[in-house]
């Protein structure tokens, strides 16, 4: 792999970044160090904005690794990095049988990487305005049905869950399985050069003999923060939320996948800027088919560790949060089935959400859940052709491996 365009690497600006980041690192690692003496609420910002950095250093190590690394293990690894920050709350629930809000940071992310996925030509179209310039098409690579694929699989297999109101070992087992099945299929597109912008092109950039080392350092120190501080962080989190009134499962779902996954979003923009949105949105498919599959897979396995049963009980909350997640990521795989996203689905998904965070009933989720499937169902008998195309997507990716 060639190292980065001198053109996508400024000088030493992307040092400088990574020595702000850093220096947010060592922000959240005093506050937890400290956190017997401040007060809960200055904790959780100072804990925040370490475990904010540490997100991003982790998504810059992992886009420079997908460029320098080869090999299905190390994609594995890659996609793991990229829900460490979520993965580590979420198990830490379930591990200590709080199993009232296991699904609340799962919940949350996946609708907000779908969300980005299906939204996304809303925000070309605002920034083709701003320029004064046309709307170009956002067309996604015939390789990313893999994940939308995937998605539906999952999306599917979480109905019986939704149904039964509980999350099995079984489960668990079926649901990584289905990730380790995506991480030996998945691959890249050949006609596109890797997504590596900004901090990534430089460490990319670097000489030969620098550039795996610094690289696989850094992945390995910014995971062994984000697992230091990610606990801390959820508890001085409830603890504000409690101080303040705010449930804490609704504190959970919202402000812990705003802060994790904004270096997603932050990298995705980036690449709408260089026009080059289709590789954003499989970025946020990538990522949501992690959290189905290796997040939520993971927390029945969590929940036994700790000393719970073979089947980890959800209360009639959590079937309604996750039975509108799954109606959401149905409506987004038929979104985007055809491979060419649409503002009017975008509309769609964007005006839903939006009502249920501004009326956040029962009434309004079972609602939403209620429209969600409809106009999935309906977009997937009027684009039958494509859906098929999905599961040939599978099979050729079984006949590659």
């Amino acid at each position: 792999m060639t190292p980065a365009s001198p053109r996508r690497v400024q000088g030493a600006a992307w040092q400088r970044k990574l020595l702000v980041a850093g220096g947010c690192v060592v922000v959240g690692l005093l506050a937890g160090l400290a956190s017997s003496v401040l007060p809960v609420q200055l904790t959780t910002v100072g804990l925040g904005i370490g475990l904010v950095a540490a997100s991003f250093l982790l998504a810059w190590a992992a886009d420079a690794g997908e460029a320098v690394f080869s090999g299905g293990l190390v994609l594995a690894v890659i996609a793991l990095l990229a829900v460490l920050p979520e993965f580590v709350i979420e198990t830490r629930f379930a591990y200590a049988q709080e199993t009232e809000l296991v699904t609340a940071n799962l919940t949350g992310a996946t609708r907000l990487l779908l969300t980005g996925a299906v939204g996304l030509p809303l925000a070309i179209a605002f920034i083709a305005r701003r320029r004064s310039q046309a709307v170009a098409p956002l067309e996604l690579a015939a390789p990313r049905r893999l994940e939308l694929a995937m998605l539906l699989i999952t999306s599917i297999f979480a109905i019986q869950i939704v149904v039964t109101g509980n999350l099995t070992l079984l489960d668990g087992v079926i649901l990584v399985a289905l990730y380790a099945c995506y991480a030996r299929l998945v691959q890249g597109t050949p006609e596109e050069e890797p997504a590596v912008l900004g901090v990534p092109a430089g460490l990319v950039s670097l000489p030969p003999r620098q550039r795996r080392p610094v690289i696989a350092a850094l992945m390995l120190v910014a995971g062994a923060v984000v697992v230091r501080i990610a606990n801390p962080f959820a508890d001085a989190l409830l603890g504000t939320g409690t101080s303040l009134g705010i449930n804490p499962y609704f504190l959970i779902q919202s402000a812990v996948p705003l802060a994790s996954e904004a270096p997603e979003f932050v990298v995705v923009a980036v690449l709408v800027a260089n026009r080059r949105p289709a590789q954003g949105l499989a970025l946020f498919l990538a990522s949501s088919v992690s959290q189905w599959t290796l997040a939520m897979g993971a927390l029945p396995i969590a929940f036994f560790t700790g000393g719970g049963g073979t089947s980890m009980p959800l209360d009639a909350h959590q079937q309604l949060e996750l039975g509108v997640t799954v109606a959401l990521t149905l409506f987004a795989v038929a979104a985007l089935v055809s491979l060419r996203p649409e503002r009017g689905d975008a509309v769609l998904m964007v005006g839903l959400l939006a009502i249920q965070l501004i009326y956040p009933t029962a009434f309004i989720q079972v609602a939403s859940t209620f429209i969600f499937v409809v106009f999935a169902l309906d977009l997937f008998v009027d684009r039958r052709r494509a859906v098929r195309s999905l599961f040939g997507a599978l099979r050729a990716g079984r006949a590659r491996s």
